[in-house]
């Protein structure tokens, strides 16, 4: 389930960052991120604006991302430069990979921190709060 359509980025969330035939392909990916990220509460609650919100906000960074893999090593960040026998190394993968998924996960909670969505702890089983 896609949690926010276009017409909400651009009038709710005010972006402006992504197109509109860009978007159902990220807020596609965003919305399963937020599934994912929210061990599946985020389904509970489609309707949230906070929700909504979160997805335009991973959205847009997912649009980052993809904008980060598609350079050309030229124009990837170097990590590392040595002058004498020439070397040059660039920033792999595995940082670039685990920097997005912190970027994601902050992007969302951002908006979902105060909704309950990312607590991680046992629920009761009688009722939605956590225990104590």
């Amino acid at each position: 389930m896609v949690y926010a359509d276009y017409d909400y980025y651009k009038t709710a969330y005010l972006g402006t960052d992504i197109t509109e035939s860009d978007f159902p392909r990220l807020a596609l990916r965003a919305s399963s991120f937020l599934d994912y990220y929210t061990q599946g509460r985020a389904g509970e609650n489609p309707s949230l604006d906070a929700l909504k919100m979160a997805c335009c906000a991973v959205a847009e960074q997912y649009r980052v991302i993809d904008a980060y893999q598609s350079r050309s090593i030229e124009e990837q960040e170097k990590q590392s430069e040595s002058v004498g026998s020439w070397s040059v190394s660039y920033r792999g993968g595995a940082e670039a990979s685990q920097e997005s998924q912190t970027q994601l996960k902050s992007a969302a909670a951002q908006y979902l921190a105060r909704t309950g969505m990312l607590y991680r702890g046992r629920r009761c089983g009688t009722c939605d709060y956590p225990t104590l």
